[in-house]
């Protein structure tokens, strides 16, 4: 099969994917409003039937997650983008004690929020850069970015050691969690085979774009500007049509937890026993899928019924690793390094928390 079979075959499934999506959107977009102007009417009759506190948690998750899901689609458009192999491979830091401050000091200033983390982390890997260095990036940037680490101060103002210690212990997990994958390296390719495809795709096309043989020498300039503007768009394009599917489906399923959870969640999850009230919260954390910018404002609520420790694995654990964050891994990376990734973060997060609940001790 030729090169421009093999395009036609491309832009035939294109179109078939997007004449399928348009189907679903047409008669979706009514049964979702059905459902919306019938649920307060729903619950009424049937108040065990949370139907209509679901779709406002719904709706109000979609709103914390959206902005920033947007942000976050922005800088891994621009990694597929302008990031190339070669590049990372002449910039990135040779040793892997600066690799690891390299990751924390983009975790401080990239402003993304753990919702699209994901699609950076894969395509970071992708180019190249060193498995570990871009795990620390993945579990470091959640929980201190700049966003997070203000409203965390702003949710605990009367209690800033809080935020200082979700700092702290943020940074010393990616750090743990990464090395960890230096002591043990992971001896297969982590990323699933259509992301390397993808991968190599778009190198191809950049190499193309770059080719001076293929352009008259006065629009060279001008056409790879525009080809590559072009290709931004449509990586952006490509990572929401992606992400909002996995975002809608992980909110669906946080919301039916907080409306169970009610009102005052710190009602139904009173425990005095660290060892007990850890795991809990982690569960919590895990199944709420809560934005890291505003998970601190539930945490505030819990702060007064539960130990600290446990308030602050709610605050480390979430952001790192939730719902929608491990639908998003499960789709880009290979079960077994999902798996791998998953326990290790959750054994790092325990540790911190016990230790969080032995220095709480002396800093309350």
């Amino acid at each position: 099969m030729n090169q421009s079979s093999k395009d036609t075959l491309g832009a035939n499934s294109a179109n078939s994917a997007n004449s399928a999506n348009y189907l679903f959107l047409l008669v979706g977009a009514p049964l979702v409003a059905f459902i919306i102007a019938a649920a307060p009417a729903l619950q009424g009759r049937h108040p065990w039937f949370l139907i209509d506190t679901t779709i406002r948690g719904v709706s109000g998750l979609l709103l914390q997650a959206i902005p920033f899901t947007l942000i976050g689609v922005l800088v891994s458009a621009a990694v597929e983008t302008w990031v190339t192999a070669d590049f990372i491979e002449k910039h990135a830091p040779k040793s892997t004690a600066n690799g690891f401050l390299a990751a924390i000091l983009a975790g401080v200033c990239v402003p993304v929020c753990d919702c699209v983390v994901v699609p950076t982390f894969s395509r970071l890997v992708a180019r190249k850069l060193p498995l570990p260095c871009a795990i620390t990036f993945l579990c470091a940037v959640p929980v201190v970015n700049p966003v997070s680490v203000l409203a965390t101060f702003y949710a605990f103002s009367d209690a800033p050691a809080v935020a200082i210690m979700r700092i702290a212990l943020g940074v010393g997990i990616a750090l743990l969690v990464g090395l960890s994958f230096v002591i043990f390296p992971s001896k297969t390719n982590i990323l699933r085979k259509k992301i390397l495809v993808e991968n190599k795709s778009s190198l191809h096309c950049s190499c193309e774009l770059n080719n001076e043989s293929n352009l008259t020498k006065n629009n060279i300039e001008k056409h790879s500007i525009s080809a590559q503007i072009r290709k931004y768009v449509q990586h952006i394009h490509q990572d929401l049509i992606k992400l909002i599917p996995i975002i809608v489906c992980g909110t669906i399923v946080a919301s039916v937890i907080r409306a169970w959870l009610g009102a005052d969640p710190a009602s139904r999850v009173q425990v005095s026993n660290v060892l007990i009230a850890i795991p809990v919260m982690m569960a919590i954390a895990y199944a709420s899928s809560l934005c890291s910018s505003s998970d601190a404002v539930i945490a505030r609520s819990l702060a007064t019924s539960l130990p600290m420790s446990s308030v602050l694995v709610f605050l480390l654990f979430g952001p790192m690793l939730d719902l929608k964050n491990t639908l998003m891994l499960v789709e880009d990376c290979r079960g077994k390094f999902v798996w791998r990734l998953t326990l290790t973060i959750a054994f790092a997060c325990f540790l911190a928390s016990l230790l969080a609940h032995w220095a709480w001790g002396f800093i309350a």
